[in-house]
């Protein structure tokens, strides 16, 4: 049993680097020192807890199982110590943070230098990711997630919800007839944030359309698909809040105004448990209060 305790922090690191090499050295060991005690414990257990390749390290059913069981126990230790080191003496330590870009630059900007300003010992590590993440496994304190389903095992925070509008520049609609219907999109050039996708679900009331747009322009960004709206270029499905000031200005205009899109998203703050470092928890706290305020 206590060579097994020894070995679940490696079972854990190989899993999140889904790399020997780099999980090596991380934990401060051998490559080889680490594929051979991964090795020795899947022949006491009788089972096979990787998948290896020359590329992909991969978690089998029982590795997944196990890291579902133990990670957590893991996990808990590290906080337990934590919460007793952080009592003794200031905030300090590193937070990992993902989230999507356009999140950070349109919303959470002030506030993450809002808490660094407030919290200088405490280090902050923040990725941009545009694809969903597995907090199981990918080495992140707190993510902020999309419109996603979060495992059983993991704890959400709702911090807001994303409801996006049509808008478009009025010198392109002084080049096409205004839309009436949702199909008449179909008509315009249209500017397509990809993690909306192509199809465009619109609502009035009892009806319901889904408009399978062909985007002349397809970004990432909503500050990219904003400035090619303003310019003229197409229609685009933007956040009312991110458009509200250009839309006063009159250099947006609603477009199908009485019909609401479907892309309505809930931006989550997820975090792999309840019990969490002193650091943690102030960040949070920080984020929630900022964007409630």
């Amino acid at each position: 049993m206590r060579d097994f305790l020894n070995d679940i922090p490696l079972l854990v690191e190989v899993a999140r680097q889904k790399s020997f090499t780099k999980a090596a050295e991380i934990l401060g060991l051998g490559a080889s020192t680490l594929s051979r005690r991964i090795k020795q414990l899947e022949d006491r257990m009788g089972v096979l807890l990787f998948y290896r390749d020359t590329r992909n390290v991969e978690l089998t059913d029982n590795g997944a199982y196990l890291l579902d069981r133990c990670g957590f126990i893991l996990e808990e230790t590290q906080k337990a110590y934590d919460s007793v080191v952080m009592n003794m003496q200031k905030p300090s330590g590193l937070i990992r943070v993902c989230m999507f870009r356009d999140l950070y630059e349109r919303l959470l900007k002030d506030a993450v230098l809002d808490f660094a300003a407030n919290w200088p010992d405490i280090q902050i590590e923040l990725i941009f990711v545009e694809h969903p993440v597995d907090m199981r496994t990918d080495p992140y304190d707190v993510a902020f997630l999309l419109g996603q389903s979060v495992a059983p095992s993991l704890v959400a925070r709702k911090l807001l919800t994303i409801e996006p509008h049509l808008y478009a520049s009025p010198a392109l609609l002084d080049r096409y007839s205004i839309p009436e219907e949702p199909n008449d999109l179909l008509k315009l050039p249209c500017i397509a944030l990809q993690r909306f996708g192509n199809r465009w679900p619109m609502h009035k009331g009892n009806r319901q359309v889904v408009v399978e747009v062909q985007p002349q322009y397809n970004f990432s960004s909503v500050g990219v698909c904003l400035d090619f709206a303003l310019a003229g270029h197409g229609v685009a499905m933007i956040r009312g809040g991110d458009a509200e000031s250009e839309e006063k200005t009159g250099r947006l205009v609603r477009v199908l105004p009485e019909w609401s899109a479907g892309f309505v998203h809930d931006v989550s703050m997820v975090t792999g448990s309840s019990q969490l470092p002193r650091r943690v928890r102030l960040f949070m706290d920080h984020i929630l209060a900022s964007v409630s305020a």
